[in-house]
């Protein structure tokens, strides 16, 4: 079992509350369904992208992942049998920061808001 959730579920993206929130939602019914189907043996996978150049993220300028890279990436982490893929740079640099700390990336998300909106 495969749940795409975000790195905004981690850690509230206050532009978009509602959509960490339910990020959130998505990430906590990973876990509980990762407990609940351990015994039987099914994997429960937890994806956790940054910014990917879909639509949704038209208007956001920052560095996206291509949904191909992406893809490949979450192919590869449930063959290798992880639990929680980070599928690109933003990502990948994102959990080592909340694995450490996760204060520490409520700050950093917060700072980068700040630059954000002292670029509009």
């Amino acid at each position: 079992m495969v749940n795409v959730a975000s790195v905004g579920g981690l850690t509230n993206f206050p532009l978009y509350p509602t959509y960490s929130a339910s990020k959130a939602a998505v990430h906590s019914l990973t876990q509980g369904a990762r407990m609940l189907l351990d015994s039987q043996g099914t994997q429960v996978t937890g994806v956790y992208p940054g910014p990917v150049d879909t639509d949704m993220a038209r208007g956001i300028e920052m560095d996206k992942a291509t949904p191909q890279t992406v893809a490949n990436a979450i192919l590869d982490g449930v063959e290798d049998g992880r639990e929680d893929i980070f599928p690109d740079p933003f990502a990948e640099q994102f959990s080592q920061q909340f694995q450490s700390s996760p204060k520490d990336s409520e700050q950093q998300i917060a700072a980068m808001v700040g630059e954000m909106a002292k670029a509009d």
